[in-house]
């Protein structure tokens, strides 16, 4: 039996990867935490993740890919990366070799993200705080301003908890139409979840009634693109993700491209949620297909045909031997067939150096687009972890509208926003990186009997 009569010292809403990685750092400075999870485990995200920690290997290439992200928050993150790392190993979690080259640019790892979880978990209970899952209806306690506590629904009952600190960890707001909507906008309401159904907001909306103000980057989101109009489900989002779409063509149905998809396909993505029908077309010839498309994504990924097993599932999938067949076939989609070949044929012009208008800058590496059989997919966006969220600082204290802290009340993951712009620089590393400096900052103001553990955040 919990007892929820004597005060916590920290309580942590949500148990995804920040909240655990909060929890953790809480019980090892000898806090009492009370960790509470809307769903029946923990885990959130993160346990349906390939677990792979990955951010930017230096503030010069954060700068380059993030160029309008948060100046604090980004580098804090570039930072903190071997610190997290170090936490995940002293949890006698395995973690892989290291490597350079994730999306091209960035360093990363592969965790045993399930063991990780079990561990962080157990911890909890076994340093006198308690774990609940099941819990709803969370409400924060204020006493003259500061946030003292929670409320909670638990196993049929209205419980009531005190703490000195309280860190709002419940993963976003992908899984809210209302939110996505307001802030993503576009129609973004419809935009499949490709993460765990939990995340609909409540830290935001938590934090947002105790005076927390909002972040920057609201519009941007993290997801991948998958072929259409397959369900999506934690079945399919990791194995059909189409992670090569940046050696394609992507066009929308006026057969037009809207994106350099060289970007990435997490930055594509976003470019889809704009268009007609939120939808788009991803062409590639039999060169990206062998080199890129059936290779392994990233060291710990899986190779596999994803071509043809979204044709197997039902997609909207095409194979021909000349892109004039091609292009028959996906006008047959609803794709405009004139705007289609123009820009396949300035494509083409402007990839030998011509001087032609393009819609799209040309990527970086254009798509060779010579050699069939060719391909095309029709594909949908999906979100995984909104950018935007509640206002924080470094040491993860939601701010008010005027970025004063909140008392007693910190954010931290995908609830904690604006580090982030339209390019993608790590997920699970957020949750890390900044429940661990939570719970530092949580903990630094407790009375004597755990300041000869405290330590300052590195």
């Amino acid at each position: 039996m919990t007892d929820l009569s004597k005060p916590f010292d920290l309580i942590v809403v949500g148990a995804g990867a920040a909240g655990l990685a909060a929890a953790n750092r809480a019980a090892n400075l000898g806090g009492r935490v009370l960790l509470l999870e809307k769903g029946d485990a923990p885990g959130g995200s993160a346990a349906l993740s390939a677990g792979i920690l990955w951010t930017a290997p230096n503030l010069e290439v954060l700068r380059r890919i993030q160029p309008d992200g948060d100046p604090v928050l980004g580098p804090l993150v570039v930072e903190g990366y071997e610190q997290a790392v170090q936490d995940v190993r002293d949890a006698d979690v395995k973690v892989s070799d290291e490597w350079l080259d994730h999306l091209e640019w960035g360093r990363a790892c592969k965790i045993d993200i399930h063991d990780l979880i079990a561990k962080w978990s157990s911890k909890v209970n076994s340093t006198g705080g308690a774990m609940l899952t099941g819990v709803s209806n969370v409400d924060l306690i204020l006493n003259e301003g500061r946030v003292s506590g929670v409320t909670f629904l638990h196993e049929g009952e209205t419980k009531k908890a005190s703490g000195t600190a309280t860190v709002l960890a419940t993963g976003g707001f992908q899984g809210d139409p209302e939110l996505k909507q307001k802030f993503i906008g576009n129609g973004a309401d419809d935009i499949a979840v490709r993460s765990n159904p939990n995340s609909v907001g409540d830290g935001f909306r938590l934090g947002a009634a105790a005076g927390g103000a909002a972040s920057r980057h609201l519009s941007g989101f993290y997801g991948h693109t998958l072929p259409s109009p397959l369900p999506v489900s934690p079945e399919v989002f990791l194995r059909l993700t189409l992670y090569f779409s940046a050696y394609g063509i992507m066009v929308n149905r006026l057969g037009r491209r809207f994106t350099d998809e060289s970007l990435g396909d997490e930055v594509s993505n976003q470019a889809v949620v704009r268009e007609p029908g939120q939808r788009g077309v991803l062409i590639w010839d039999d060169e990206v297909q062998q080199n890129r498309a059936l290779a392994v994504p990233y060291p710990s990924g899986m190779a596999l045909n994803r071509h043809a097993e979204a044709t197997k599932l039902g997609a909207r999938t095409a194979e021909t031997d000349t892109l004039e067949e091609l292009i028959e076939v996906v006008a047959g989609w609803g794709v405009d067939r004139a705007g289609l070949t123009s820009t396949l044929e300035n494509y083409k012009r402007a990839t030998a150096g011509e001087s032609v208008s393009l819609d799209a800058p040309l990527p970086e590496r254009p798509s060779p687009l010579k050699t069939g059989p060719f391909r095309a997919v029709e594909l949908q966006p999906c979100i995984t972890i909104p950018f935007g969220g509640l206002r924080v600082n470094g040491d993860g204290q939601v701010l008010n509208r005027d970025n004063q802290p909140v008392p007693g009340l910190f954010a931290a993951g995908a609830d904690a926003g604006g580090a982030q712009d339209r390019r993608y620089v790590g997920g699970i590393i957020f949750g890390l990186v900044f429940g661990r400096r939570a719970a530092d900052a949580a903990l630094r103001g407790l009375g004597s009997r755990n300041q000869d553990a405290l330590v300052p955040a590195p």
